[in-house]
């Protein structure tokens, strides 16, 4: 009788094997496979996007210092607006760091965009906005691509009177350089696009409806040498 459990005992567990094993199997072969990525198409314009994440609510507001540089400087929103562009948007410690670089009229860091003239302050602006769409989809491999801005020419032959750009170098037709880096500089940051050989776009290709947004998070600036 003793024998006879064992057995019976044994033939049950491999009922339940074999059953366990189908059903792992069914599991696996049932499985979706398809890779899901996240749908870059934020499907406003570059300004709704500052607006929307800066001051329509208070739980978001990464862009809050530069929309309030925006209005400092009397930028035309508009500019946000027009089709065919590339939006360097600042976050907040982005913006900060503007400040922190940037030395004022009294040779000081700034604590507010205030402490710069409006002037310089919508120039370095201009400056963030270029001309024609750069992005993952467009920029070509291995190439440091020189663009326009929308800063007028000649903002930057000298450093802005009150807005001390650190190691300025003389960039007369106010251009800026963009590349695809060719490696992954950290677990969060593979083949990110580089601004003027020097700060590395931390959220990038992002799809407005007139046009591509890189978010930074450090100061960017103007020197292209």
């Amino acid at each position: 009788m003793k024998k006879i459990n064992i057995k019976t005992k044994g033939f049950l567990l491999a009922i339940g094997m074999v059953t366990m094993l189908s059903g792992c199997y069914k599991l696996q072969t049932d499985y979706n496979r398809t890779p899901h990525t996240v749908d870059p198409h934020i499907n406003r314009t570059a300004w709704q996007y500052i607006v929307d994440r800066s001051v329509a609510n208070n739980t978001d507001t990464i862009f809050r210092v530069m929309y309030n540089a925006i209005i400092y400087s009397g930028m035309d929103s508009n500019e946000y607006k027009v089709p065919n562009r590339t939006f360097i948007l600042m976050n907040n410690n982005s913006a900060k760091a503007v400040w922190t670089n940037v030395k004022t009229a009294t040779n000081v860091a700034g604590k507010r965009w205030e402490d710069y003239p409006k002037d310089a302050v919508k120039k370095y602006l201009q400056y963030l906005i270029v001309q024609g769409v750069y992005d993952h989809y467009t920029l070509p491999a291995q190439s440091n691509v020189e663009v326009k801005t929308t800063a007028p020419a000649g903002s930057f032959t000298t450093a802005p009177t009150g807005f001390a750009i650190p190691n300025f170098v003389t960039n007369p037709n106010s251009i800026m350089q963009m590349q695809v880096l060719n490696s992954s500089p950290s677990n969060t940051s593979d083949y990110p696009i580089q601004l003027n050989t020097v700060l590395n776009v931390q959220t990038s290709s992002i799809l407005a409806t007139n046009g591509s947004v890189h978010v930074i998070n450090g100061f960017l600036t103007t020197n292209t040498q």
